[in-house]
């Protein structure tokens, strides 16, 4: 009888208002909203929602209306939510007990444009959160999208055409797909082709050109400026701003704030310094393209925990006493032998234990090869995880240092299939050797860029994109080569190897028959196919299948 009765009664409702509070912050703001909507009982949740999310949804990789690159109405309806969530906490009937604390505001924005009107609005909801702060805050405000840099995605002239319209690639792993707007033609009525820029067309573009060019979106110059009061809110655990400026004030009272993530900050170096340095507890730190940066000091910051540096391209010496640093991840051309300076770490990083280097421009001297092979033994000695990236696998690390307590390797480049398959495989042989007590081997392949330096899949309809594929099979090919010397952690200590985003080609089939053969503890194998005609994922398939020497090792293809 009593579960017949319980059977029409809505149970979710009969808890707190503080525990429907705690489930829906877990929801975007607007989907929050909603569920308040549903009944009388649910009226006044909101005012227990501990955090606010609202983000405006990414733009498809193809844009064709140059219109919707600056929807103003989009970004002003968003900024009128989030004023409508965060109020919408107080409305609640007297005698009721005030609004809990917020705990998050994370408000992504794209498309904003500077309007008094707009920013009093964006300074209104921030007023707001810093007073209802809870004891530990988290503030998470962008105003743009777009990838900070990459390896072809740099907004300079030479990308540019006659137009002044940007090709720029998505960030994701594979940079694969342009989205410059269409440029029809008079031969053509497919509406959805565009060109690329040939290398030997000559352009003499304007001032106005070149200052359309350099700001990603032909985003305006003015951005907005952050209350001065966040500099001061004592409660303020994690910070994360993009494109927009600081101007901190001469007094910074940040006493909790331990997470530091600034995106294409325009301020002077000397106030992200002085905001940096203001920061006692600070654990995590991540300046990307903050092209102002030319040194960095982090001798006042030894909590440090976990340093990211990506694209700031202008940083040229950086000093350190991080006894505590576990994470270092750093994306940039080859730094020289004078960029980094360690202090009370014995000559290098005593606790890293995880490190990430993307290489975004082709080490090709000696000089070069040395430089980095030294920025990489302040680590060396304590690294279980490495992930090393550049345009060619391999390519650029050649002289690593040695790694005794390497456990897992990642490895991210282009392996053409017109790459020499003896030039490949001595480079991976190489890598492997520094890294005697390696177990995990994770190769990806990226996309070869083509010879103008634009990803193959660049200037191609959406039609030539569907149907384009990568893979590569040739039954007449040669892969008999193998290096004079198998390293050691491949014959006895590689027990699990990912070969990701596998593309097939002489070079990759080398490659990859030259590690399954000499790997004869291999317990698991993981190949991901690059999309292409099933006859030729077939072929692959079995070709790997046949290169495995441990009969027992669990393989698994997609």
């Amino acid at each position: 009888m009593g579960h017949a009765a319980d059977a029409g009664r809505d149970r979710l409702s009969n808890l707190r208002d503080d525990v429907l509070g705690h489930i829906l912050s877990f929801l975007d703001a607007k989907e929050a909203g909603r569920a308040a909507a549903l009944s009388s009982r649910w009226r006044d949740v909101l005012g227990s929602v501990h955090t606010v999310s609202l983000e405006q949804p990414e733009r498809p990789y193809f844009i064709y209306d140059r219109d919707s690159l600056h929807d103003r109405g989009v970004a002003r309806r968003l900024i009128a939510a989030v004023n409508a969530a965060l109020f919408s906490r107080d409305r609640r009937p007297y005698p009721a007990a005030a609004a809990v604390p917020l705990r998050a505001l994370r408000v992504s924005l794209e498309g904003y444009e500077y309007d008094p009107d707009d920013k009093s609005r964006v300074d209104l909801y921030l007023s707001y959160a810093l007073r209802h702060a809870a004891p530990e805050f988290d503030l998470d405000l962008r105003f743009g999208r777009e990838s900070a840099c990459g390896r072809y995605d740099r907004l300079d002239a030479a990308d540019a055409d006659d137009d002044g319209n940007v090709a720029v690639y998505s960030p994701i792993e594979v940079r694969a797909v342009a989205v410059n707007p269409p440029r029809k033609s008079p031969e053509s009525n497919d509406h959805y082709s565009h060109r690329v820029r040939p290398e030997d067309e000559d352009d003499v573009s304007s001032s106005d050109d070149d200052e359309r060019v350099a700001r990603p979106w032909n985003r305006p110059s003015l951005e907005y400026t952050v209350l001065s009061g966040l500099f001061s809110c004592a409660t303020l655990r994690s910070l994360r701003l993009g494109y927009c400026r600081l101007s901190p004030p001469v007094a910074i009272r940040l006493p909790s704030l331990e997470t530091l993530h600034l995106t294409h900050v325009p301020d002077e170096e000397e106030h992200l310094q002085r905001l940096i340095s203001s920061c006692p507890r600070l654990a995590d730190l991540t300046l990307e393209a903050c092209g102002t940066m030319t040194a960095l000091s982090l001798l006042d910051n030894m909590r440090l925990r976990r340093l990211a540096l990506r694209c700031c391209h202008r940083l040229a010496r950086l000093a350190v006493d991080a006894p505590e640093l576990h994470c270092l991840e750093y994306r940039g051309p080859v730094p020289d032998d004078s960029f980094l300076t360690v202090r009370g770490g014995g000559g290098g990083f005593p606790a890293v234990t995880s490190c990430k280097i993307d290489i975004l421009e082709e080490a090709t001297s000696e000089e070069e090869l040395a430089n980095l092979g030294s920025f990489l033994q302040q680590s060396a000695l304590t690294t279980k995880h490495l992930h090393l990236c550049s345009a060619r696998m391999g390519s650029c690390f050649v002289k690593l240092p040695a790694f005794p307590s390497l456990r897992h390797l990642e490895l991210n480049g282009s392996v053409p299939r017109t790459d020499d398959p003896v030039v490949v495989a001595a480079w991976m042989s190489s890598i492997l050797r520094q890294a005697p007590n390696l177990e995990f081997l994770s190769l990806f392949f990226e996309a070869a860029p083509r010879a103008d330096g634009h990803f193959v899949d660049g200037g191609h309809s959406i039609g030539e994109l569907l149907d384009a594929h990568h893979l590569h099979y040739s039954r007449y090919d040669t892969l008999d080569y193998a290096p004079a010397m198998v390293p050691a952690c491949l014959g006895s200590r590689v027990r699990k190897m990912e070969l990701l985003q596998y593309q097939g080609g002489r070079a990759q089939r080398t490659l990859a028959r030259f590690l399954l053969r000499n790997a004869p503890v291999l317990e698991q194998l993981y190949c991901g196919l690059a999309e292409g005609p099933e006859w030729v994922q077939r072929e692959l398939m079995r070709e790997m299948e046949g290169w495995v020497v441990n009969e027992t090792a669990s393989k698994e293809f997609h």
